[in-house]
């Protein structure tokens, strides 16, 4: 990505020119027509060479155009190939049953900073010897570099035996070493920038339970061979009461060696108390300056820690993250993170990655150094100041096992005068699992999910808790059973600002409704509404626009925000937007939605008068398909034509109560332009 510009590739049209060009030029020195060759013989035989060289040329066009498509094909399967080899296919979440929140019944996929996806629906019972049977046997080579470790046949099928143990391929971690090489995943600027030798000690805490032995100790590993020793105060480990027999006697014994460089320490709970309180506990007993929060199935990177702390050392009040590159659960393939995302999170108080803004981009332009101000952290992986921790209130521990701790803990941050950062400068591997190996003790995952986001809601969003709400009946249940005054004290006492002080300062491109903007449905006359659907074509996971009759219930799909300044915003960070179809420039516009970017082909005028919405980039208007059957979703999606006030470019805004919990009746919206 650094190596000089390469460019482009002219169309196969534009090689028939240079090579024609090349052709004549060669032949002009080769073929001689001699003084007075032109009678009547002369003129046939050089009729012919021409014709010979004209269909010479054609058939060697033909064949570079050909063999250019051969090769684009053969590139484009390769490619599609290694992708599918080094980062496993896309796993599109599945509808879980017996669940009781109502997100993950919508067919979500669940990304609440530790992994990806709901519980497995069927877990396999291994017997206790299997659990407790230690299979770590490096294998020469394997993973080095961090390389994607390729399987043959037997080799496959006997890894899918114990996958579900960790939901990870254990049999490949087994064999790749704990002392394995990575590459360094930094820009060059990053290399060579200098830190001050006098940065803050840091403790490094990790809770784990029934880790992997392979990858706990590649973690720690990881840890004291690309960290400067001195910064490294401490590594605390906290067993939240695992039952693996290789994770007692065995692992302090490997730690043992590994605490010659660095103190290490293991408390043991006696009982399940999840990542939250074990967290909590693990801060108690650290003694350094800053405490350094990460996962149990993680590899850190050259030059990992100095960024951090040195944000820190700047500000105490910086709480900053790494970029979280990915180690891949099937091959362990180690896969540069995307600089271009920042935390942020959806109506369900989800947590998700999303492209930063178009403006920020062009900010960071001239140092791509700089750390990236993130609304949200994923949670797994973080430094904060040990006094400054306590100061915030540390976590809350109400919160049951993990789930939504990461999103109370950002706008804690935020809203009582700190900052959450992302230091592009810092790189750490973490395995990201479509699903999670844990039971929750006595209850379901949705029921403390829903617990753990209605404490967020009711201490820190003020008015917007109803929107969450609306899409969570079960957690709004529980609101009369929770006691969540401790933390409303907490955030009095810190003197925070309001929610809507964080959506406007911080989280500026969200896609919330607010009192200044529209939020409902968008139908026509035949009571058809526009729809925002996730959808998996070709294997991508990305929203799709379609047409769906319209619902009373508070269809999330169904339901829009339409801003002051003519954006029409959905769930996710999708915007309805409209871009030229292809590249025939014949005026024909796609519509669609796709992730909000700030661009003009999101903007859009509504006229109360006309019941019309005009594509300001393109100056038509949204119109009902003429033939709306569509065997996929029911309908088509909406087109672009030609503003004729006709019945097909009718719309209704129909606005939808979210700030209140009384039940929301839907009414027309009259005589309102959105602009």
């Amino acid at each position: 990505s650094q190596g000089l510009p390469v460019a482009p590739s002219p169309p196969p049209s534009e090689y028939c020119y240079y090579i024609k060009n090349a052709a004549l030029k060669q032949s002009a020195t080769v073929i001689q027509v001699a003084p007075g060759a032109a009678g009547p013989a002369g003129g046939l035989m050089l009729n012919a060479a021409r014709a010979k060289r004209r269909l010479k040329k054609r058939v060697f066009c033909l064949l570079v155009v050909l063999g250019f498509l051969l090769v684009w094909s053969l590139l484009t399967f390769a490619i599609l190939y290694l992708q599918d080899k080094v980062l496993g296919p896309i796993d599109v979440p599945q509808k879980q049953d017996g669940f009781g929140d109502s997100y993950i019944a919508k067919g979500v996929q669940v990304v609440i900073g530790h992994y990806n996806g709901n519980l497995p629906k069927d877990k396999h019972n291994f017997t206790q010897e299997e659990l407790d049977t230690n299979g770590y046997s490096p294998v020469d080579g394997w993973g080095e570099r961090g390389r994607a470790v390729t399987l043959n046949v037997t080799e496959e099928i006997e890894s899918l035996k114990t996958f579900g143990i960790n939901q990870f391929n254990l049999y490949v971690s087994d064999r790749v070493s704990v002392k394995r090489s990575l590459p360094d995943m930094r820009r060059r600027e990053c290399r060579e920038k200098q830190y001050r030798v006098d940065l803050p000690s840091t403790s490094i805490i990790i809770v784990f339970h029934n880790e992997a032995f392979s990858t706990l100790l590649r973690s720690v590993n990881s840890i004291i061979t690309r960290s400067s020793i001195h910064l490294l105060k401490e590594i605390i480990l906290v067993d939240d009461f695992s039952q693996r027999a290789f994770l007692l006697a065995h692992l302090e014994k490997e730690l043992s060696v590994l605490s010659t460089r660095v103190p290490i320490t293991i408390i043991r709970s006696k009982e399940r108390i999840g990542l939250i309180r074990a967290r909590m506990i693990g801060a108690s007993h650290a003694s350094g300056d800053v405490l350094t929060f990460l996962d149990s199935h993680i590899e850190c990177t050259e030059g990992w820690l100095e960024p951090m702390l040195e944000r820190i050392r700047e500000d105490r009040k910086n709480v900053p993250c790494p970029i979280i590159d990915v180690i891949n659960d099937g091959t362990f393939a180690y896969q540069k993170g995307i600089e271009q995302f920042r935390g942020g999170f959806n109506w369900n108080l989800q947590f998700r990655w999303y492209s930063m803004p178009s403006d920020m981009i062009y900010e960071r332009m001239g140092d791509h150094t700089q750390p990236i101000q993130s609304p949200t952290m994923a949670g797994g992986l973080f430094s904060i100041d040990r006094r400054y921790f306590e100061e915030l209130g540390t976590y809350d521990a109400g919160m049951d096992i993990w789930g939504g701790e990461n999103l109370e803990m950002s706008f804690r941050i935020w809203q009582c005068g700190g900052r959450v950062e992302i230091v592009p400068c810092s790189h750490v591997g973490h395995i990201f699992r479509k699903s999670s190996p844990h039971d929750f003790p006595g209850r379901t995952s949705g029921s403390i999910l829903n617990a753990n986001l209605m404490r967020v809601a009711e201490v820190w969003m003020d008015e917007w808790k109803w929107l969450f709400y609306k899409t969570a009946p079960q957690a709004l249940k529980m609101r009369d059973s929770i006691d969540v005054s401790e933390r409303i004290e907490l955030r009095k006492r810190l003197r925070c600002k309001s929610f809507h002080w964080y959506l406007t300062n911080v989280f500026t491109d969200h896609f919330l409704p607010t009192n200044s903007s529209v939020f409902g449905r968008i139908s026509s006359p035949s009571s058809l509404c526009l729809l925002s659907r996730p959808s998996s074509e070709s294997g991508v996971k990305r929203h799709r626009l379609t047409l769906s009759k319209c619902t009373l219930g508070f269809d999330l799909w169904q339901l829009w925000v339409l801003t002051s300044d003519g954006r029409i915003r959905s769930d996710e960070h999708q915007c309805l937007s409209a871009t030229p179809t292809g590249f025939t420039n014949d005026g024909s516009y796609t519509v669609q939605v796709r992730e909000c970017g700030e661009y003009s082909h999101e903007r859009w005028k509504y006229s109360a008068r006309s019941s019309s919405f005009l594509h300001l980039d393109s100056g038509l208007c949204l119109s009902l398909p003429s033939d709306s059957a569509d065997s996929r979703e029911g309908h088509s999606p909406p087109l672009l034509e030609r503003c004729s006030r006709g019945p097909a470019q009718e719309w209704r805004v129909a606005p939808v109560r979210w700030e209140h919990p009384s039940i929301a009746e839907d009414t027309v919206l009259h005589n309102t332009t959105v602009t």
